[in-house]
């Protein structure tokens, strides 16, 4: 059974991992979702109800398990941003999405352009709009491993509410997969629907 922890993650980013795993899961199967969130909880199960989908859950110390079955009978996916209310007083989507095609920002010299790099993303975290979502390709893909300085503020984007799509082919050619720690693997599909439906796009 397919397991989606996103505990420590807030609102939308649980939301849209359940949308995922709705989509991928086959008729009759089951996946389960976690969550730490008491507002996500129920964020989730008002999207799961309105989409006809049927689910369980329990709750343990805070933590709660919804197990969901996907049935004929589920409807049309909703968009999980309209289900989404957030316990961050600040957050607000400002209708722009980020992407990053490198690890450095700006051309000249290579320390100082991770650097400014690095600082770019902990800037994103203090705006008053957050982006809707961040696009990572190329070498753009090592600022999601473990060990890169921009990998802990891209973590608390992803907290949040901020969705990082990751390119898969892109992790796979610089052989980076297993230590990324920050946002999901996508394909070009997803990335080009992703650009072409943005409002804005930043690119530094």
């Amino acid at each position: 059974m397919l397991i989606v922890n996103t505990s420590g993650q807030l609102c939308p980013a649980p939301l849209i991992a359940t949308k995922r795993a709705l989509k991928e899961t086959a008729v009759g199967e089951s996946f389960q979702v976690i969550t730490d969130n008491h507002t996500s909880f129920s964020n989730i199960s008002r999207f799961l109800r309105d989409n006809k989908t049927g689910f369980s859950f329990t709750e343990s110390e805070g933590v709660w398990t919804l197990t969901v079955k996907k049935t004929e009978s589920a409807g049309e996916v909703s968009d999980p941003a309209e289900y989404c209310t957030t316990d961050i007083p600040h957050f607000s989507k400002g209708g722009f999405i980020v992407v990053i095609s490198s690890d450095r920002m700006g051309e000249g010299d290579e320390n100082l352009g991770r650097l400014l790099m690095t600082n770019f993303v902990r800037a994103l975290r203090d705006l008053d709009l957050l982006p809707e979502k961040m696009i990572f390709y190329n070498s753009g893909v090592h600022l999601v491993c473990e060990n890169s300085t921009a990998a802990g503020h891209l973590r608390e984007l992803e907290k949040m509410g901020v969705t990082l799509l990751v390119c898969e082919t892109c992790a796979k050619h610089y052989s980076i997969v297993e230590s990324i720690s920050a946002g999901i693997l996508s394909n070009m599909f997803e990335i080009a629907q992703s650009m072409a439906s943005a409002g804005k796009i930043v690119k530094p």
